[in-house]
């Protein structure tokens, strides 16, 4: 009983205080009476600034709640708009940076010195081998631009490989590395004259009739020969001697030559307008 009664009495002060200071703020007196009543509505302040204190403190995360709620969508559109727009911005970056390498490749293969005074032709990789046993590539340049079987294909900093076969807009060339490659090359002071033939993508070429007496450096570059006969004219760059070596007693050396060409990442290429001599 004495609970309910206190309780009763507080809300009843609580009452009294929060009508006397509405009253206070209301009114508005001169004089002694103004000075009276800011006394009385101070005193209400006072006595009513915890509760509201402790209302604000209730009633605060409820507004940032439906704030939040209000918001948030607003906040779901912005992110997507910047996630979108960094996103613009990588593709960009990219196609920009591939527009560069592309400019670079084309620049380089107008540049080659070894080429000489040979008409050359520029050509753009189409596409890759289509067999497991192959390593030919395609190029959209055919006869009806000049170019036909048997012309060397180079690319940067050396020899690539040799057309096959040419239809009217793209033609087919086979890699310096395919199995069925083969082909002249030189090395060495004083020039020595091998076969270079090719063992398959990755790996690189080995040269046949190299005699004992030939002499083999390590790093060592091997141009085409360009002798009498010759599917290649001579001086292009095919790579460097990646190892050697010779059995004892035997007559011939064993020696692999590393291809200048990256032939797994070519894009543009540069088809030399010489034919074979008859």
């Amino acid at each position: 009983m004495s609970t309910t009664r206190r309780n009763t009495s507080q809300r009843l002060t609580l009452a009294i205080l929060i009508l006397l200071s509405v009253t206070a703020i209301t009114l508005d007196y001169r004089g002694e009476a103004s000075r009276a009543i800011k006394s009385v509505r101070n005193g209400a302040r006072d006595a009513i600034s915890p509760v509201q204190r402790v209302l604000a403190d209730v009633l605060h995360p409820i507004g940032d709640l439906f704030s939040g709620a209000v918001n948030y969508g607003s906040a779901v559109k912005a992110n997507e708009q910047l996630r979108n727009e960094l996103g613009a911005l990588r593709r960009q970056a990219l196609e920009n940076e591939t527009a560069e390498r592309q400019l670079q490749e084309i620049l380089t293969e107008q540049n080659l010195p070894y080429v000489q005074n040979i008409p050359q032709l520029l050509a753009e990789v189409i596409s890759g081998s289509s067999s497991n046993f192959q390593e030919t590539f395609e190029i959209d340049r055919g006869t009806s631009s000049g170019v036909g079987v048997g012309m060397p294909v180079v690319a940067g900093p050396g020899l690539v490989g040799i057309v096959v076969s040419a239809g009217s807009s793209t033609s087919v060339v086979q890699a310096i590395t395919d199995p069925d490659s083969s082909f002249g090359v030189s090395f060495g002071t004083p020039t020595s004259v091998a076969v270079a033939n090719g063992h398959g993508a990755g790996y690189p070429l080995y040269l046949a009739n190299v005699t004992a007496d030939m002499r083999v450096h390590d790093g060592e570059v091997v141009y085409s020969s360009g002798v009498t006969g010759a599917s290649l004219p001579a001086g292009i760059p095919v790579g460097t001697v990646e190892s050697w070596q010779q059995q004892g007693g035997a007559l011939t050396k064993t020696v692999q030559v590393r291809p200048f060409a990256d032939l797994s990442g070519l894009n543009y290429v540069t088809v030399l307008q010489w034919f074979p001599a008859p």
